[in-house]
């Protein structure tokens, strides 16, 4: 159940985020804030219990979302958002105590569907 709720919250974050730069042109660090912001409400006004793993997990899949649109559109940033969301469920656990947590696991969630992307072209060109 926390993973499916997780990888839930993590496909929301980043679609929201993304959504808001690309098809709404909100800076950056706005479109991720704004969306974490009234998540965090929500939670909160609808009294689920776990909201430390589920705020994590939407805070930082709102990193995966500020992907800029060259590098990955909006389809292969739901990959992302979904990469991230196991990232986040099995391996942040294990580094607690290390800052930048949440950004090194969306850093690599966009780079793993950024790398997977391009083997798949050159693999379909050949």
């Amino acid at each position: 159940m926390t993973l499916f709720g997780v990888l839930l919250v993590s496909v929301l974050g980043a679609q929201a985020t993304y959504f808001l730069i690309h098809q709404k042109h909100w800076p950056t660090v706005r479109a991720s804030a704004f969306p974490a912001l009234l998540f965090v409400i929500f939670l909160r006004v609808s009294g689920v219990n776990w909201d430390g793993a589920l705020q994590g997990a939407f805070f930082g899949a709102t990193f995966v979302g500020m992907t800029d649109k060259s590098r990955l559109g909006w389809k292969r940033v739901l990959v992302a958002s979904l990469v991230y969301g196991v990232v986040f469920t099995f391996l942040i656990p294990l580094a607690r105590g290390i800052g930048g947590g949440l950004g090194a696991a969306a850093f690599a969630s966009c780079s793993v569907v950024y790398f997977a992307t391009g083997v798949i072209k050159k693999f379909q060109k050949a």
